[in-house]
């Protein structure tokens, strides 16, 4: 068995404790593999997968699965109530589909990570808890005002997104001679209330009203496009390729994660490979759209679930695009679905039976695989 060792901390220094997420889909009718039958007579198999019953758990390489232990959860229950965690456990189990629960999404997600947070903290006082998420769809998800340009027409209001206001970044082109310096100044991102214009009170800006308050950026994009001979348009045929690209990805994400694979339309799996790649940064600023996205805050905004995170002074981490096998998490989900095989499948749709399977994985084995991958060549997680 694979003990583990507390490391020697130097004054001010706090142990950093890793905990993996990840998310799985059980069919009900996926896992049989025997059946009462007579002695002529036939298995008559199901056309569909069955009900999807959705998994969200963290497992953390100290205790195990993140939850409470039995004494903890006996001194959540003798406190009032409203001193008492919201859950003992961080993970969820839903039954997705019509009808049912809704399907895995953002705000489940951030409410499971607000409540994996609160239990960390309770088992592991004075540490700090470095999660790690592997870049599916929803992990990467912003906030609703967000500084995401994707979320932002080119003119002004119509149907886009209240962004939050920001500050103009420093490192923008300094300003022509004469012309006053914006760097730093604060810029909001919707038209104030007392608006000359009526139908621009309160209203989103736009990208070319946000761009054209940010005077020095505007004037290169400006020269470098009359340098090209080339119109100042809002979005150019690269970039909205690269758009469609990534909106086919989202697609076919949330197929794989429904559990419908055979869905996937052949167009999404087009655009995906013959998706032309947006144009680097030494390739100049192609068109408005490209050149907000550059901007520094735009940039280097952060998904929802790693603010959240960061917000509570923990560290987030997202491992490399499709490489799940880094994930100790998988090996979870291995066992559990190894022994459902083992579950008739009517039994299959109460949830205790399903947690009963996932209990069946035990720490030493997660810690041996960590270990493996610890003395392995990969890629780094970023």
């Amino acid at each position: 068995m694979l003990d583990r060792i507390p490391p020697t901390l130097q004054p001010g220094e706090k142990e950093h404790v890793l905990i993996v997420q990840d998310e799985t889909v059980f069919h009900t009718n996926e896992y049989r593999r025997r059946t009462w039958l007579a002695q002529d007579q036939q298995p008559i198999r199901k056309k569909g997968a069955g009900r999807a019953v959705h998994v969200s758990d963290f497992i953390c390489e100290t205790i195990g699965r993140l939850k409470l232990s039995e004494e903890q959860i006996r001194e959540q229950l003798e406190l009032p109530g409203q001193l008492r965690l919201s859950s003992i456990e961080a993970r969820k189990i839903i039954y997705p589909g019509k009808g049912f629960d809704s399907w895995w999404d953002l705000p489940q997600l951030i409410r499971q990570v607000k409540d994996a947070l609160a239990i960390f903290e309770h088992t592991h006082p004075n540490c700090v808890g470095v999660f790690l998420f592997d870049r599916s769809s929803a992990h990467g998800g912003y906030a609703e005002n967000a500084l995401n340009v994707n979320s932002m027409n080119v003119n002004p209001a119509g149907k886009q997104k209240k962004l939050r206001d920001t500050k103009i970044p420093f490192n923008n082109p300094d300003p022509a001679p004469g012309e006053e310096d914006v760097h730093r100044c604060v810029q909001r991102m919707c038209f104030p209330d007392d608006h000359s214009d009526l139908k621009l009170r309160g209203q989103p800006k736009g990208i070319r009203v946000v761009l054209q308050e940010r005077k020095s950026v505007w004037d290169k994009f400006e020269s470098i496009s009359k340098a090209h001979h080339s119109k100042m348009v809002g979005k150019c045929g690269s970039c909205t390729k690269s758009e469609q690209r990534k909106d086919a990805e989202r697609r076919v994400a949330l197929a794989d994660s429904m559990g419908q694979g055979d869905d996937i339309k052949a167009e999404d799996i087009a655009n995906i490979e013959n998706a032309v790649p947006p144009p680097g940064d030494d390739e100049g600023w192609c068109c408005m759209y490209r050149v907000l996205a550059l901007q520094e805050n735009f940039r280097t905004e952060k998904p929802l679930i790693q603010s959240v995170i960061e917000s509570a002074r923990h560290v987030c981490l997202f491992l490399p695009r499709f490489h799940c096998e880094l994930n100790a998490i998988e090996m979870l989900w291995g066992y559990a679905k190894y022994h459902a095989c083992c579950i008739h499948a009517r039994a299959l749709h109460s949830r205790a039976l399903y947690a009963h399977c996932l209990q069946l994985s035990r720490l030493p084995q997660f810690r041996r695989r960590e270990v493996y991958h610890c003395k392995s060549p990969h890629p780094t997680v970023s």
